[in-house]
């Protein structure tokens, strides 16, 4: 970085020269007469106008400040004195990138030190793909004159740049709270405004949603986990139905499944469906925190204006069903006992059993990894298989290994072996499909049910290369 940047300043000078703009200026006294120059292992001769005493050097990575002049025949090229106004050029300290480079000379300053160095103008016009001067004649030697100011470690760089990182993110968090609690208020004095207008009393909760229950259900709530099924109707408080289960209009009539309490809805649904029992008819009212805040939402045909940034939502749901959480691993233990099996669990909740060990290096993230597969549930119905004429693919499955072309169970599972390994993976459903159902067809028209923790006896027939 240091000597791209000094050699770039030094030909930036250039260019006024270019211009006629930089006139000859009276050089530094010869060097010579008044000093030893000393010659650097790639031919750079320099010498100490001031040396003082200090261990503390620039090392790579560190911030240096430093006066410098560079000067041809008697020209001007580059001053930090003029360019900086007075104030000292700031570099990242590196390594020298070709013979030649003045960060070699500055690597032995310490700070207070001066020195002149003289440097073959042909080598670094050749290294910085600059156009030489006219007046530069082959042989000429650039004069740099030099004083470190300061050096700054690498530590305390890094120390002082995650600091100004921090800073600058409690500003930007500090921002946005000011700034949602404005919205807030926005929001609030919107419904209130809508309740006033509707004679409406709802109750509301601590996060600030707003809700009547218009019918009670039967029996307990839904606890987190449970997968629930509704029946909803979106409007924005002008009245504008954006969508809905329940109205043809909007092409989806069909209950709406998700799982409570893993952020599968806006937030003001999560909370809202948690006080709901079977059965129950409610209206939600829903600031735009527990909603889509900033994001503004796209229409469809039913409703072409879509859902705005900071729009209230009501929402009129029924909650018709649901089913309490599955403890999986539970699950998964009583199938293992019943297998007489005990497979190696993972920190994520994985199970695998390697079967067959292959050869060679474990398969890594961004190879393309080929595959025979097989998998099914725990009932032992086949959902899907490449070895299995049945299924109509009888051909090697290729996906690039942590890539996210598969289910996560996939991409750690096949992540722990290697080539010719068979193994046997045991995925609970949030590594695999979660909540959401998979459709099936001909030799397994049952599907992958929502929830479903899937087994997968697999071979890594082969890894190659990533492309």
């Amino acid at each position: 970085m240091l000597s791209r940047i000094l050699t770039l300043l030094m030909t930036a000078g250039l260019a006024l020269t270019a211009q006629a703009q930089v006139k000859p200026v009276t050089p530094a006294p010869p060097a010579a007469p008044q000093y030893t120059f000393k010659k650097t292992a790639s031919g750079i001769m320099y010498t100490f106008v001031t040396d003082k005493p200090g261990s503390n050097k620039p090392k790579e990575g560190d911030m240096i400040k430093v006066h410098m002049r560079s000067i041809a025949s008697g020209r001007l090229l580059y001053d930090s004195w003029s360019q900086f106004k007075g104030k000292p050029a700031e570099f990242g300290m590196n390594k020298p990138s070709f013979a030649g480079d003045i960060a070699e000379v500055i690597a032995f300053m310490s700070v207070g030190d001066s020195l002149i160095a003289l440097v073959d103008a042909d080598i670094i016009y050749k290294n910085t793909k600059n156009k030489k001067p006219d007046f530069i004649k082959k042989g000429d030697k650039i004069e740099y004159q030099m004083r470190l100011v300061s050096i700054k470690s690498k530590e305390q760089v890094q120390k002082e740049q995650q600091a100004q990182m921090q800073k600058q993110i409690q500003e930007q968090l500090a921002k946005q709270k000011r700034d949602m609690e404005k919205q807030a208020l926005k929001d609030e004095k919107s419904l209130q405004d809508y309740f006033k207008k509707k004679g409406l009393t709802p109750q509301k909760t601590a996060s600030g949603l707003y809700y009547t229950i218009s019918a009670e259900g039967n029996g307990q709530k839904p606890p987190t986990g449970a997968q629930v099924k509704m029946n909803y109707t979106g409007r924005l408080l002008d009245g504008t139905a954006f969508d809905s289960n329940t109205d043809t209009a909007f092409g989806h009539v069909s209950p709406f499944e998700f799982k409570l309490g893993a952020s599968q809805v806006i937030k003001g649904w999560d909370e809202g469906v948690a006080l709901l029992s079977k059965g129950s008819k409610a209206t939600f009212y829903i600031p735009s925190a527990l909603a889509y805040g900033a994001n503004a939402m796209p229409g469809g045909k039913a409703n072409p204006k879509g859902i705005p940034a900071y729009s209230c939502l009501v929402f009129d749901v029924e909650l018709l069903d649901f089913t309490l959480p599955v403890d999986e691993d539970a699950e998964l233990q009583k199938y293992f006992s019943s297998k007489g099996i005990a497979p190696t669990k993972t920190a994520s909740g994985l199970y695998y059993q390697i079967t067959e060990r292959g050869t060679g290096a474990q398969i890594q993230a961004g190879q393309k990894a080929v595959m025979n597969y097989t998998g099914q549930l725990l009932d032992g119905t086949k959902f899907d298989s490449n070895v299995d004429s049945a299924f109509g693919h009888v051909q090697a499955f290729e996906f690039l290994l942590g890539k996210g072309q598969v289910i996560k169970g996939w991409d750690e599972g096949i992540a722990l072996l290697t080539k010719g390994s068979k193994a046997t993976l045991y995925i609970p459903s949030n590594l695999a499909y979660g909540s959401q159902s998979m459709p099936g067809s001909g030799a397994n028209p049952k599907g992958i049910p929502s929830n479903s923790t899937l087994i997968f006896d697999v071979e890594l027939v082969d890894i190659k290369d990533g492309n």
